[in-house]
């Protein structure tokens, strides 16, 4: 009971006082409101002279109407400020009589300004937790005014990001792996045709001579150029050995909008022909007056990782800002992309002599994503997963294949006493080695309620395409699956 009486008289002590750090009322608004409370006891002592000069105080009216000016201040600013107005009223008691304002010699009002005191406390604490009420209105609103402030910008941020995203996606409808996805499927027929069918390669300086224009799917291809790089006018010449036309044909195998026929003494395409490689018009190693005289924005052979170039691009209009380096990066993947689809035979020939039971289309993807590692730094990696042959194992394996991805493409190896499922995993670095690891075994996992790799006796290898020669890396990953 002394406690609670204890802590009541530090909660009335602590509105008595307020301050700024308790959260009550600044130090300037407690001022003001003070200098209130004695004006308004003045006045209101002067008035109540004024119209009862013999009972100022009111002691003998029907109610003692001078306590509204403290119930007043009470409920307006609270508690402190009301006492106030009570302790100034006892001093107009105690020094009026003295002053000869007043008659003196009464008795002091015991009762009187208790009940005054005990008016003005109930109207303090009244707006004492109307004002603690408000203070935590006011606060949680300004947290939530600054919440939908911060989430308005957020959203205006992210609705501009998404007009961006809206913007990217009418410039460049497909990502770099769907793109090198439909360049895979264009050469999808020629790959399942059996090797002996594949033409003979020419000689290293020469042209292979592959199909009627020597550029199959020629069309689909730079319309897909056109959908990913943004090309408006475009052309692709093949190869053909002939001198008289820079060793190109004059006409066009493939063409968007309507470009002029191959300038052959034009100095953008003579030098990506001395260079070997793509140039522009902000070739810097290209003399301006030369970059001014070129009809084409871009010169670019098709070149395969092995031999002379199968073809050669030009591009003679695109918009100004789709002239960049991501552009053009993307632009020397795909047609080197594209250029070893063209020399299938020459490009997978010595993989699949190594090993014969690669599977044409990976031994393709293989040669194709190491060149890319090498000329545009994008990492893909193969993974190896070797399973034994008890029926548990063969669950698994069933498993796993199941979850290869539409992009990745796998081959089976089958041992005496294993059996080894190597994926290629293209554009994948290290850490999606980890993940697509991660996800295999979560699934096993929920599947069979089994352990991981180590529990199910399951061995995991895997390289990136790049640091060695292609062929030597898929041998020494196979040799390392021991089947």
């Amino acid at each position: 009971m002394a406690n609670v009486f204890t802590l009541r008289l530090q909660d009335l002590g602590r509105r008595l006082t307020p301050s700024s750090q308790s959260g009550v009322a600044p130090v300037s608004a407690w001022r003001t409101a003070t200098l209130e409370a004695l004006l308004l006891s003045v006045l209101g002592m002067a008035f109540s002279r004024w119209a009862l000069p013999d009972d100022p105080f009111g002691l003998h009216q029907d109610f003692p109407w001078i306590w509204v000016v403290p119930a007043l201040l009470a409920m307006r600013y609270g508690t402190a400020t009301g006492v106030t107005s009570v302790v100034a009223f006892l001093l107009f008691w105690l020094l009026l009589p003295r002053a000869g304002l007043i008659a003196g010699g009464q008795e002091f009002p015991k009762g009187f300004f208790l009940g005054g005191l005990a008016l003005t406390l109930i109207c303090g604490q009244f707006a004492d937790i109307w004002m603690a009420r408000t203070r935590r209105l006011r606060a949680v609103n300004a947290y939530l005014d600054e919440r939908l402030q911060t989430l308005t910008k957020n959203h205006f941020l992210l609705r501009l990001s998404h007009e961006r995203l809206e913007q990217d996606l009418l410039a460049k409808p497909l990502t770099l792996r769907e793109t090198l996805a439909r360049v895979r499927q264009l050469s999808a027929a020629r790959e399942a045709e059996p090797i002996s069918r594949w033409p003979a390669p020419a000689a290293e300086t020469g042209f292979d001579g592959v199909a009627t224009n020597g550029l199959p799917g020629a069309a689909e291809f730079l319309q897909l150029l056109g959908q990913s790089c943004q090309l408006e006018i475009a052309a692709l010449f093949a190869a053909s050995g002939d001198d008289r036309h820079g060793g190109y044909t004059p006409n066009a195998v493939a063409v968007l909008g309507t470009p002029i026929p191959l300038a052959v003494d034009d100095p953008l395409f003579a030098y990506c022909l001395a260079e070997g490689r793509l140039a522009h018009v902000q070739t810097a190693e290209i003399a301006p007056a030369e970059r001014s005289a070129s009809r084409y924005l871009i010169c670019a052979p098709l070149m395969p990782s092995r031999g002379a170039p199968v073809g050669v691009l030009t591009v003679e209009k695109l918009p100004f800002f789709a002239l960049n380096d991501d552009t053009l990066q993307l632009l020397s993947v795909l047609i080197g992309y594209f250029a070893d689809g063209v020399r299938l035979g020459r490009v997978a020939g010595r993989l699949l002599e190594a090993l014969p039971d690669c599977p044409p289309e990976m031994a393709l993807d293989i040669m194709r994503l190491h060149r890319i590692r090498i000329e545009a730094g994008i990492a893909s990696s193969l993974v190896a997963l070797v399973f034994s042959d008890d029926d548990v194992s063969l669950d698994l394996f069933a498993q796993v294949k199941r979850l290869k991805r539409g992009v990745d493409l796998s081959w089976e190896l089958r041992g005496q006493r294993h059996r080894a499922l190597i994926t290629l995993l293209p554009l994948a670095s290290t850490a999606a080695v980890d993940g697509y690891l991660l996800r295999i075994e979560a699934a096993m996992q929920g599947q069979s309620g089994t352990g991981g790799f180590v529990a199910n006796g399951i061995a995991t290898h895997s390289v990136q395409l790049g640091r060695i020669d292609p062929v030597d890396t898929l041998l020494g990953l196979v040799r390392r699956c021991a089947l």
